[in-house]
């Protein structure tokens, strides 16, 4: 399996320790989301994964700006047929903690982000650090590769 990483992704995740990847591309312009694979036999599943740092959630999620330019992303998604996956690099205990820096709290984040879910199909996935991450995103593109048509 080819991992295929946005080359606007700033932070991008290692897959290093996973045995199932057998490259990391970090060239690509992805038309949503920061990671998707490509496996061996050529075949992009229709699945994205959007990651976001605490501080990333809230400049996309809690100011205008933010939001209007991911909701783009959300619609441009569901025209082209695709999953999108917001993987999110904090639990959601942490999440319901927010930043110290915001008005908007922990609790409003988590309700949008919940609402967003019902509404549009975004899951949003709760991950205990970065490796947590990495693997969570290894771990679904493997198990669409098993059931993969």
């Amino acid at each position: 399996m080819i991992l295929l990483c946005d080359s606007r992704e700033q932070r991008g995740l290692d897959f290093q320790s996973s045995y199932i990847v057998t490259e990391v591309r970090r060239n690509q312009t992805l038309p949503v989301g920061d990671y998707h694979c490509e496996f061996t036999d050529g075949s992009r599943p229709p699945v994205f994964f959007e990651r976001k740092s605490l501080g990333d959630l809230w400049t996309t999620m809690a100011t205008d700006k933010g939001y209007a330019r991911f909701k783009k992303e959300m619609l441009r998604a569901d025209r082209g047929g695709w999953k999108l996956i917001l993987i999110i690099e904090k639990t959601l205990t942490e999440v319901y903690a927010g930043p110290e820096f915001s008005d908007f709290s922990g609790t409003s984040m988590v309700r949008k982000l919940y609402t967003l879910w019902m509404k549009y199909g975004l899951l949003p996935v709760f991950c205990d650090g970065r490796q947590e991450m990495a693997a969570f995103i290894v771990e679904t593109y493997q198990a669409i590769g098993r059931g993969w048509k």
